[in-house]
């Protein structure tokens, strides 16, 4: 198995749930890409294959030529690998480190490859899973929802083909990375819960995210339909960490009617956090 082990030396924190099959994908929140095609949201209704690696990372350099045969085979799915432990002084020094890597290896880097400078992307996505190695590859199913998770092994092409094949729900918007907005016949009922705990974490960031539900109801023999929007914001500043959660609730009293979603819905979220972030061989460290 490919495998390079992860020792954190910082403090990491998920949003949520843990991530697991099943769960809505978390938001796409690259700094920039090296090599394109640039992706900017996850799309609905399209499979996308997100990989985490480093370029001090054997293993992961080792799975490089399978994942890009694999972006051969399936053109139809989208394959992205995320930097997300570089070493470097700066954003700047991991960028151009991941891009002369990239540009050394010429083909048998068939794929998209995109830096996460500051690590966001590493906590939503491997530290929400609570995956501590790399590689680790995700699969994005054509809804919007995570399908596997694991190693890039046969395993991987087996998740990949049978995500090809489940088919994408009817009426999805475009991607999976907004806020959604509804027609209601009711007013949208909203909630907040803010909770607040000392941290060791240092320096000052802030990240959210959003997920969205649909549920059908009925009740005193009257149906309804229901858009669920959870958008969860966690910040972190003087050694304390904030965590507010916001639900609103859109009802259609007619389960037959579209529910009207004009945006879109999944997993969303923006990343202001301050920091760099650094690795070396078989460990990775994150400043924030």
């Amino acid at each position: 198995m490919l495998i390079s082990t992860l020792v954190s030396t910082v403090a990491f924190f998920a949003i949520g749930d843990v991530l697991v099959p099943g769960s809505p994908a978390p938001a796409f929140t690259v700094d920039s890409f090296v090599r394109g095609p640039e992706v900017k949201t996850l799309e609905l209704g399209k499979v996308h294959v997100i990989e985490f690696w480093a370029t001090w990372c054997g293993p992961c350099v080792a799975s490089m030529p399978h994942l890009t045969e694999l972006q051969k085979q399936n053109p139809d799915v989208q394959f992205i690998g995320v930097a997300g432990f570089e070493r470097g002084k700066d954003a700047a020094d991991g960028t151009k480190r991941v891009d002369d890597f990239v540009k050394a290896k010429g083909d048998t880097v068939g794929f998209a490859i995109a830096f996460d400078g500051d690590g966001t992307m590493a906590n939503t996505w491997m530290t929400a899973a609570k995956r501590n190695t790399i590689p680790t590859s995700f699969v994005v199913g054509k809804d919007g929802n995570i399908a596997f998770i694991g190693s890039p092994t046969a395993e991987l092409d087996a998740a990949i083909a049978k995500a090809k094949k489940a088919d994408a729900p009817a009426n999805l918007p475009a991607t999976a990375n907004a806020g959604p907005t509804a027609t209601s016949a009711v007013p949208p009922k909203k909630t907040v819960e803010v909770t607040e705990e000392p941290t060791d974490e240092t320096g000052s960031s802030t990240t959210s995210s959003t997920s969205t539900e649909t549920h059908s109801v009925t009740k005193n023999g009257v149906s309804s339909n229901s858009v669920v929007t959870v958008e969860t914001t966690v910040e972190v500043r003087g050694g304390r960490r904030k965590t507010t959660v916001t639900r609103t609730e859109m009802v259609l009293s007619d389960p037959n009617k579209p529910l009207g979603i004009t945006g879109t819905s999944g997993a969303a979220g923006a990343k202001t956090s301050s920091g760099s972030s650094a690795g070396s061989s078989g460990s990775s460290s994150s400043q924030r």
